[in-house]
């Protein structure tokens, strides 16, 4: 009786093992293309040569979940001026959600004063510091934990596009990228500029760019703020 009464409930048994491991393989994230198989370290793509192709990774960075607010200071930037901006904004939010930093960039608006609040980057014109300079991000790690920064934006930027890629540029500086002078133009947005109002022909992080700021948070590593000027090479 018993035995019958087993053979009768192995199918069933043997059929929900199977449901149930279907449901645990779809439920499954996928791969990361970045880590290398059976390892948690990262994998640097194959195009990524530091200094040729890609950028290396500086101290400075958002602290790990930081929910990074952007200010203009009023009256220095017009509607399409700040649109230019927001286009380099978003397409680090789309690398960053990529990479699964935790890092996200919100566009606040205009206010009158420099932001001093933590995790807070205040956008501006103004005059660089430094010869041939077109932007300069000045970022604060402060004593009582305050994580802030002020972009300096050249009144010489004025094409929509050079804006676009000098904003990512200085973004990349905010999540620890350095810049890279010798590096090919179009392969990173830390490329030099060819003039004031040409940019480096790359308006979002390449693949490089997000394997060096996932490598950075993966360090978790922090050090005092600096200035960072961008220059015209």
């Amino acid at each position: 009786m018993l035995r019958t009464q087993m053979n009768s409930i192995r199918p069933f048994l043997l059929s929900l093992f199977a449901v149930s491991c279907l449901s645990l393989s779809l439920g499954a994230r996928p791969a990361d293309p970045t880590k290398k198989e059976g390892s948690n370290s990262l994998a640097m793509p194959m195009q990524c040569r530091p200094g040729k192709t890609s950028t290396e990774a500086i101290g400075w960075r958002w602290k790990p979940d930081a929910r990074v607010r952007i200010y203009y200071l009023k009256n220095n930037f017009s509607l399409t001026e700040r649109a230019a901006f927001s286009r380099a904004v978003d397409n680090w939010n789309r690398a960053l959600s990529e990479i699964d930093s935790r890092i996200v960039l919100t566009i606040v608006g205009e206010r009158e004063a420099v932001a001093d609040d933590d995790a807070t980057v205040t956008v501006l014109r103004g005059i660089p510091k430094g010869k041939d300079r077109l932007g300069q991000l000045r970022i604060y790690s402060m004593s009582n934990g305050v994580m802030r920064a002020t972009m300096i934006i050249s009144p010489d930027v004025t094409d929509l596009n050079a804006l676009t890629s000098l904003m990512a540029h200085e973004i990349g500086h905010s999540l620890g990228l350095a810049d890279c002078y010798e590096c090919r133009r179009g392969t990173t947005a830390m490329a030099a500029f060819k003039e004031k109002n040409k940019g480096n022909d790359v308006y979002q992080p390449s693949d490089c760019d997000k394997y060096v700021v996932a490598s950075g948070y993966a360090k978790d590593l922090s050090e005092q703020g600096r200035d960072i000027p961008t220059a015209k090479k």
